[in-house]
């Protein structure tokens, strides 16, 4: 499960290459490099995850920032 957030703070980060996704809680930062990398054919620089409040106890959330100037297009993910 990964699903691109869309919140004020989000779309800042966009501006400069950084996207925020909702995760499975499971998933090591290795996971989600190899899944993002190979989801949207990109280039990971780093990866930031915390955890959300206790409400949502199975999600992690991560910025992902991309190598150079590399861009997501996630516009097919938000149709499912």
């Amino acid at each position: 499960m990964i699903r691109p957030i869309l919140t004020e703070k989000s779309l800042r980060l966009m501006e400069e290459g950084q996207y925020t996704f909702d995760l499975n809680r499971e998933w090591t930062k290795p996971q989600i490099k190899f899944f993002v990398e190979d989801l949207f054919n990109v280039n990971v620089r780093s990866i930031r995850t915390y955890r959300l409040p206790r409400q949502l106890k199975t999600q992690k959330r991560a910025i992902i920032q991309l190598q150079g100037n590399q861009t997501l297009d996630y516009s097919f993910a938000e149709e499912e």
